[in-house]
């Protein structure tokens, strides 16, 4: 008598996860990067909603309540964002553990110094030159910041070889 998951293929039986296990394996290897890509986005977002916090909290208190001139205080938040969000993206939106965390630091951290500049520029240009205020230029430097920190991240710092 065969369980209720075999069936009988010839003369030999199989469990269901047996016959469908090549083609998960192709399914891996055709959807997975999709799959893998959009499940990163959202941990990518929802976790990076830690180091964001981090970053306007620090950039509120600097800017608003210490007096500090804006772009002191977006290097001061920017500083401690970069390093929830290094250990963050390691651990839980990539799951990545290699050996080579300092090198991985490395290239975060330069990776994360393109996107400030960026930052920085729309600050600058929404602030300085248009007279928009600290917080619409922030959310918008922001919003850059978050999209190319998310490409580089996948892409070349915690890509897997």
């Amino acid at each position: 008598m065969s369980k209720p998951d075999s069936i009988k293929v010839d003369q030999n039986e199989e469990t269901v996860t047996e016959i469908l296990e090549p083609a998960a394996e192709l399914d891996k290897k055709i959807i997975s990067p999709v799959k893998e890509t959009r499940n990163q986005a959202i941990r990518y977002i929802l976790w990076g909603l830690i180091s964001v916090a981090a970053n306007f909290a620090t950039f509120y208190t600097m800017y608003h309540l210490i007096g500090l001139e804006y772009q002191v205080a977006n290097v001061i938040s920017w500083v401690i964002a970069v390093q929830v969000a290094f250990w963050v993206d390691r651990l839980k939106v990539f799951d990545h553990h290699s050996h080579h965390v300092y090198r991985e630091m490395g290239k975060f951290y330069a990776t994360r110094i393109v996107t400030y500049v960026v930052e920085a520029i729309i600050l600058w240009l929404l602030m300085s030159v248009l007279g928009s205020s600290a917080v619409l230029a922030k959310i918008l430097g922001q919003a850059g910041a978050i999209i190319g920190n998310f490409l580089f991240s996948k892409l070349y710092v915690f890509r897997n070889k």
